[in-house]
């Protein structure tokens, strides 16, 4: 035992009776040459025999430190923790997740597209009255946006189809876009309309309004959108006079403000994902009659439908209230053709589709494949040349991106096309109804050329990196214009035109798809080396957790080198990382950050005490699993297929951790706790295996896996009795783990182990199981809407009600007060155990009720185990497994938003974002705060010590994890599979690190302040 000198906190034991205390020959107890702040050299102290155990040291009532301050030392060191993996996931985050500049210019009817820009039209058409740049066709336009709708929705199923594509209940609900299409090609067009991931509905809007790309990192600010100050079809139509009106989703107001009439339009909330029906019925009660008996007080209608997205969020694509809503959708768009004269032009268009479950992320065909159909009373739309029979097989394969609608409707309407817009016109609506109308088509996208032309010079001043983009100029297309005049006559001219201008705006939009994947490597470096640094300090910091002062006071020798540190570092940042592009702060934050991290590492000689303690005490098996099962499962996010099949990597790993338990179990004398040993690791390795039978099976693991876990809103048949099961085994499994330990005479713990905790689990039965009957149909009527409501938020908000009301009043009992570590963290873990139960669906809340068990079952198989590294560890291992099993997976589109309708029908910040929160990461939660009872030991009352070191090892394994992820994503950054795998998986890897901080820092802050 190595104990500083000259430390205030250091108490001299002289109680100790003599028979307590071993007497060994020292020289020089107080040696002259050690200075303060430093380690004494080794040597021998009088000291209890018992307290030169280093996992008692903390332990008894007596210790060489209050036990109150080490708590709060073990506190700021998760503080300081949480600090440096948030500043180091920032900078990563800064270089990888991209972003774009956005230019603020905008065009205009009176400005030249481009210098010496030949103008084919007459002077006249500079201004907004008879069209802008191009003469419009249409006076007037009705846009509807149907959220999600999917372009198979559109369509009638093939022929013969089998598998995914057999019929579906969405087949031939909509069917009036497919018959104008096919019957009336000169008046409708129908395409498949690509969409640019991600694709939640914010960045949807904004590239449908702006004509430009989104990027990965705006995917955040869906749910909280603000004002579109880049150049935009809106603002543009509101520019020439026209006057708007919006019916519907209401993030169409937070981004455009101002630009509506006030009193015609109609704004409903967007997030009531389990409301079907009002927002549609709202726009359709204000559509119809503005088009039929207002037509002189507006010019362009917006109506944004989402009854399809939130059918398919809640019941999924291929359910009879799909088919129900689509019928709806069909009604309404047939009624508009009813109504509409020849000079207004009909829009139909989805901002995205969804997966098989309902979900969009922007990950799989079905999720970016939206439709887009175009309709006019009068023939107008023209196609190249193609025999009727084939029409429909041509609009099929005759995709076109959503972007390219901006310099559609901008160039129809007569307005200028939006300053950063990089579409291309959609050729059907310029080629005349007869489909010959070449020149027509030239002018279209010759004007599309100019304007991406002059955006691409503008961003190549802005953007370095774009200086060396297509190096095409617009002279090379003035070749075919002899004398500046280009002859429209010639047929041919313009066919080798038209393919010229494509073929340059399509590599112009691809050069930008690459420009705007380009990453900031220096903070990237930066990141990565603060995390690394972060992870380097910890693990010294565990390997030397039983010194005394965690936090010792700083010498001036260390002063210095931190100081160094930063000024190094800052150095360095400025070096590396050009000035304009990085703030002063940001260096100060690297330099302050690091710095932290070389004080921390000096103080005690980290490196001195370590090699010493490894002399003294060799790893033992258990460590070496601990090390091996969580460096192979960081190797496995190099590799796509085992960053997809983690689910199942994680559940080998645990298997294998119950076989080492079994061969373990074999080595004592005593028959009985040999056996009681193999009967627990069975028990665990047959409860992993029920958590591996509800798989949520994400689109890369097709075929080859089948999805039996049913989601939030999807729970019918026998799982409807889960929640029964969870509130009778989990008091039950309690009683029996714990049975000594809830003996007391004090009522407020009495009553939250034998009243409150199963009376919560009760109500969160009845919540669950009145949902499921309101959504099988069991309680229509008359009234059963408005009843189904008040009954989901009693027994919702009852169950958290009662589980606060009860834990706290145990916690703050007088029983409590008598630091007992296993009864304190019982009254803590069962409280987060049921809160995590109540946000999770039926399905999720076995699970968690099976991680449970898991970890009562791991808590016997350690309890005579001195190693308190593979129970954190494994903790670990069965937070992640739990994760996946509660229908979750590393990717945007398996989020459950319908948890942050759990407390309420309306979304309430924060508690709805919390809750989402909490169903997404309730596995590794509940794991993390289960630890207590894995370390503490049976009649221990003060094992705290070992949960504090247990805590720092837990947050090594995922802040591990995280640095791997970065890693690899950042080597992997140019992969295939960038965004669909290894991103996503940074970033559930970065949100779990913070998570578990937070929890280091409650648990140890809880354990200080109620220490006597």
């Amino acid at each position: 035992m190595w104990v500083p000198m000259k430390d205030p906190s250091i108490k001299i034991f002289n109680t100790a009776k003599r028979s307590d205390i071993r007497e060994d020959s020292v020289s020089n107890r107080t040696p002259s040459h050690i200075k303060p702040g430093k380690v004494a050299a080794p040597y021998k102290v009088f000291m209890p025999e018992k307290l030169l155990d280093p996992h008692r040291l903390f332990g008894g009532s007596y210790g060489l430190c209050s036990y109150r301050l080490y708590s709060f030392q073990a506190t700021k060191i998760f503080m300081i923790d949480v600090l440096v993996h948030t500043v180091g996931l920032y900078f990563f985050a800064k270089g990888f997740l991209l972003s774009r500049r956005v230019l603020e210019k905008s065009s205009a009817c009176s400005r030249p597209l481009l210098p010496g820009f030949p103008r084919y039209e007459s002077p006249h058409l500079q201004s907004t009255q008879s069209g802008c740049w191009m003469p419009r066709s249409f006076d007037k336009a009705v846009i509807l946006v149907i959220d999600a709708l999917r372009y198979d929705f559109a369509v009638p199923p093939a022929p013969q189809s089998s598998g995914k594509d057999a019929y579906q209940p969405f087949h031939n609900a909509l069917t009036i876009l497919h018959e104008k299409a096919t019957q009336e090609p000169q008046n409708a067009v129908l395409f498949p309309f690509i969409a640019d991931p991600p694709t939640t509905t914010l960045q949807r809007l904004k590239g449908l309004t702006t004509g430009t790309l989104p990027t990965f990192i705006e995917a955040g600010a869906n749910f909280a959108g603000s004002a579109l100050l880049e150049d935009n079809l809106v603002t543009q139509l509101q520019n020439a006079g026209k006057r708007l009106v919006h019916l519907g989703d209401d993030t169409w107001t937070k981004l455009f403000p101002s630009q509506f009439l006030p009193n015609l339009s109609r704004a409903y909330d967007s997030f009531l994902v389990a409301d079907l029906h009002t927002v549609d019925q709202g726009v359709e009660e204000h559509l119809i009659p503005l088009i039929n008996h207002h037509q002189d007080e507006w010019d362009v209608i917006f109506g944004h439908f989402l009854g399809v997205d939130h059918v398919g969020h809640r019941f999924g694509p291929a359910h009879p209230e799909m088919s129900k809503k689509l019928k709806d959708m069909d009604r309404v768009i047939t009624d508009v053709v009813n109504s509409i004269d020849e000079n207004t032009l009909l829009v139909v268009l989805g901002d995205h589709g969804m997966d098989k479950h309902g979900n969009h992320g922007g990950e799989t065909e079905d999720e970016v494949q939206a439709t887009l159909w175009m309709y006019t009373q009068r023939r107008y739309f023209g196609h190249l040349l193609v025999h009727p029979q084939e029409l429909a097989s041509y609009l099929n394969k005759s995709a076109v991106y959503q972007i390219d609608i901006v310099p559609t409707l901008s160039l129809l309407l007569g307005i200028p096309i939006p300053f950063n817009s990089l579409g291309s016109p959609i050729k059907e609506a310029f080629l005349g109804a007869a489909g010959d109308n070449w020149g027509q088509l030239v002018r279209a996208y010759m004007l599309s050329f100019a304007q991406i032309e002059r955006f691409h010079q503008e961003y190549s001043i802005a953007e370095e990196n774009a200086r060396h983009a297509e190096e095409h100029n617009h002279t090379n297309f003035l070749r075919y214009i002899p004398g500046e005049e280009l002859d429209f006559q010639d047929q041919e001219i313009l066919k080798t035109l038209y393919h010229e201008l494509c073929d340059y705006q399509g590599k112009i939009l691809q050069r930008y798809k690459s420009i705007w994947v380009q990453f900031n490597m220096a903070h990237i470096i930066e990141g990565l080396v603060i995390l690394l640094s972060g992870a380097v300090a910890l693990l010294l910091r565990v390997c030397a957790w039983d010194q005394c002062n965690l936090i010792p006071s700083a010498s001036s020798r260390t002063i210095k080198m931190g100081t160094a540190a930063f000024i190094a570092i800052y150095l360095i940042h400025i070096a590396i990382v050009k000035p304009e592009k990085s703030r002063m702060s940001d260096g100060v934050i690297v330099g302050a950050t690091m710095s932290s991290i070389t004080l921390f590492i000096c103080q005690f000689h980290l490196f001195g005490i370590i090699r010493v303690s490894t002399k003294s005490q060799m790893p033992t098996s258990w460590d070496i699993m601990a090390i091996a099962l969580t460096i192979l499962l960081s190797i496995g996010f190099a590799s796509n297929s085992y960053t997809v099949w983690e689910n199942q990597t994680v559940l080998t790993f645990l298997a294998t951790f119950g076989i080492c338990t079994i061969l373990m179990s074999n080595r004592t004398l005593d028959r009985r706790k040999n056996m009681l040993g193999a009967l627990l690791s069975i028990s665990f390795m047959v409860l992993v295996r029920m958590v591996s039978l509800s798989p949520y099976c994400r689109e890369e693991q097709l075929p080859s896996c089948v999805t039996t876990y049913h989601r939030l809103g999807n729970t019918m048949g026998w799982r409807l009795l889960i929640p029964y099961l969870i509130a009778i085994l989990i008091p039950m499994a309690t009683r029996i783990a714990f049975g000594s330990d809830l003996i007391s005479q004090d009522l407020g713990v009495w009553a939250w182990f034998h009243i409150g905790m199963p009376m919560a689990l009760c109500f969160n039965t009845v919540y669950w199981s009145l949902d499921s009957a309101n959504r099988i149909g069991w309680l229509e009527g008359r009234h059963s809407n408005m009843l189904s409501k008040w009954l989901h938020i009693f027994f919702s908000q009852s169950t958290l009600v009662i589980a606060i009301a009860g834990s706290g009043m145990a916690l703050t009992s007088k029983w409590t007060t008598i630091m007992n570590p296993v009864r304190y963290n019982m009254i803590i873990t069962t409280f987060v155990l049921v809160i995590s139960i109540w946000v999770s669906s039926p399905m999720g809340g076995g699970s968690l009720s099976i991680l449970y068990f898991q970890i009562l079952s791991l808590r016997k198989l350690l309890n005579h185990s001195r190693n308190y590294t593979i129970g954190p560890t494994i903790a670990a291992f069965l937070g992640t497994l739990h994760f996946f099993s509660t229908g979750h997976n590393a990717t945007l589109s398996s989020i459950q938003w319908e948890a942050a309708y759990i407390l309420s029908h309306d979304l309430s910040y924060p508690w709805s974002p919390l809750l989402v929160i909490l169903n997404t990461f309730a596995g590794p939660i509940v794991a993390a705060f289960l630890i207590p009872l894995i370390i503490t030991r049976d009649g221990n009352t003060r094992g705290m010590h070992p949960v504090a070191k247990s805590y720092a090892i837990h947050v090594l394994v995922y802040s591990v994890w995280a640095l791997s992820a970065a890693v690899w994503a950042s080597v992997l950054r140019r992969h295939l599979m960038l965004y669909a795998i290894f991103c996503p998986r940074f970033l559930m890897a970065g949100a779990l690190l913070l998570i578990i901080d937070v929890i280091a820092i409650i648990i140890s802050l809880i354990t200080a302040v109620n220490t006597k």
